[in-house]
């Protein structure tokens, strides 16, 4: 009989996925670009030598967890992860999702244990906008199991670049969207940063747009994030390398829709139908762009 483990998990949901595929039953390319986000997902999961790795998928829902003793398995997860959302939302889908760690069996014939519980949990009661939540026990974990050539503190710190904490729940959650995290930390193209913004903006515009509150309540969340994002490349000094490096992000930075109307219009809606307040503050961070590459 299958023995828990300890093992580290995530929990990976595909948000608005009845919608997705509603729309994919009258348009082909609905259903191509699903089919697309699918198969990113599933390459993601085995895209790793770990021999402890396994991979589950149900509807819109996808499990991945690794031994706990994996070496480097916190900061291999998180790096992926962060590589895998940025991804799927240049390809038009946002996630919501949970990474911990805790007793587990999984097999190609079980997915049981407290640790698919409390990744569920904090995926769907906690994460509430589309993000990705990181427990803070993975820190422990990179420090006790990291990859050779890195101390226990530098492979915390690696796994530690990944984590944002969010001023209002105080949780901890990846940032997709700021410069500095995708590609300062995450090591994504500047070159592509600025047609990334554009895609965003597109995915909130729609979200803001819904007729469901609850839903325009996660994209306010996301356009607080896009508009602090455009506001810390525009606050950038005109003399720094960032500018110079660039030109071209900057200028078109200024010229990024902002919503503030559909976005005000949401707000009520949430407010009015929801009550209490539409949505947290602004949770990016607001230091100065840093250049990109980061290195393991």
């Amino acid at each position: 009989m299958p023995a828990y483990e300890k093992r580290l998990i995530l929990f990976l949901d595909i948000l608005g996925f009845r919608e997705i595929v509603a729309q994919t039953a009258t348009k082909p390319d609905a259903l191509r670009s699903l089919l697309a986000a699918i198969d990113m997902i599933l390459e993601f999961s085995k895209s790793s030598s770990a021999k402890s790795k396994r991979v589950s998928q149900f509807s819109d829902s996808f499990v991945v967890s690794y031994l706990y003793t994996e070496e480097s398995a916190a900061f291999d997860l998180v790096n992926d992860v962060a590589l895998l959302v940025i991804e799927l939302a240049f390809l038009g889908f946002l996630v919501r999702g949970a990474i911990t760690i805790g007793k587990l069996i999984h097999t190609k014939r079980y997915l049981v244990g407290p640790a698919m519980v409390k990744a569920y949990e904090l995926e769907s009661k906690q994460a509430k906008y589309p993000r990705v939540l990181i427990d803070p026990v993975v820190l422990k974990l990179a420090r006790k199991y990291h990859a050779s050539q890195n101390s226990p503190r530098e492979e915390a710190g690696f796994v530690r670049d990944f984590m944002t904490k969010d001023p209002i729940d105080g949780r901890f959650y990846y940032d997709y969207v700021s410069w500095n995290s995708v590609v300062a930390h995450t090591g994504a193209e500047a070159r592509y940063y600025g047609e990334y913004l554009v895609t965003l903006g597109s995915l909130i515009k729609r979200g803001l747009r819904h007729k469901k509150p609850d839903v325009q309540k996660k994209y306010l969340w996301l356009h607080q994030q896009y508009v602090a994002a455009i506001d810390l490349i525009l606050a950038e000094p005109a003399d720094t390398g960032f500018r110079e490096e660039n030109p071209g992000l900057c200028e078109d930075a200024a010229d990024l829709p902002r919503f503030e109307a559909l976005a005000q219009a949401a707000r009520v809606a949430v407010d009015t139908e929801l009550g209490g307040k539409s949505c947290c503050a602004s949770t990016s961070s607001a230091r100065a762009p840093r250049r990109a590459g980061r290195g393991k």
